[in-house]
C-alpha cells in the first residue's frame, strides 16, 4: 500500500516538474517574442529618426543589419525552444498517462479491496444469523411462524 502511494507521489512529482519545464519554456519564448517586438519598434524609430538627419542616414544602414542580425538570433533561439517545448509536451504526455495508469491501479485495488472487506463483513453477519436461527428453541420458531 506505502509502496503504491510512494509510486504515485513520485510520478505526480515528474508530472509536476515537466510543467515547471514547460512553463518556463513558454515564459522564455514569450520574453524572446517581446525582445522580437521591441527591436521592430526600435528599427521603425531609428527609421524615422533617419529619414530626419544626414548622420542618421549615413548610420542607419549598419544599425539596420545589427538589428537583422539579433532579429535572427532571436529567431532561431525561439524556433530552438520550440522545438524543446515540443519534446517537453510530449514528456508530459507520456508522464501524464503512467502516472493515470498508476493512480487507475490504484482504484482498482482500492475498490476490491473495499469489496473484500464488504463481503467479509456480509459473512460475518451471515454466521451470526444462522447461529442465532439453530439457537431457536423449536417453541420460538412456532411462534415466529
Amino acid at each position: 500500500m506505502k509502496s503504491r502511494e510512494s509510486l504515485i507521489r513520485l510520478h505526480r512529482f515528474k508530472v509536476d516538474e515537466i510543467r515547471r519545464r514547460l512553463k518556463l519554456l513558454d515564459d522564455m519564448r514569450a520574453d524572446l517574442a517581446k525582445k522580437m517586438s521591441d527591436l521592430e519598434i526600435m528599427m521603425q524609430e531609428e527609421q524615422r529618426r533617419a529619414a530626419h538627419s544626414d548622420l542618421g542616414r549615413l548610420a542607419y544602414p549598419s544599425f539596420a543589419r545589427s538589428v537583422v542580425l539579433r532579429r535572427e538570433n532571436i529567431q532561431r533561439s525561439i524556433d530552438e525552444i520550440e522545438r524543446e517545448a515540443a519534446q517537453v509536451t510530449e514528456n508530459l504526455q507520456s508522464a501524464y498517462r503512467e502516472l493515470k495508469k498508476y493512480e487507475i491501479a490504484a482504484e482498482n485495488i482500492g475498490e476490491r479491496e473495499r469489496v473484500e472487506v464488504a463481503r467479509q463483513v456480509q459473512a460475518e453477519l451471515d454466521d451470526i444469523a444462522m447461529s442465532r436461527h439453530v439457537r431457536k428453541t423449536p417453541e420460538e420458531t412456532s411462534k415466529a411462524g
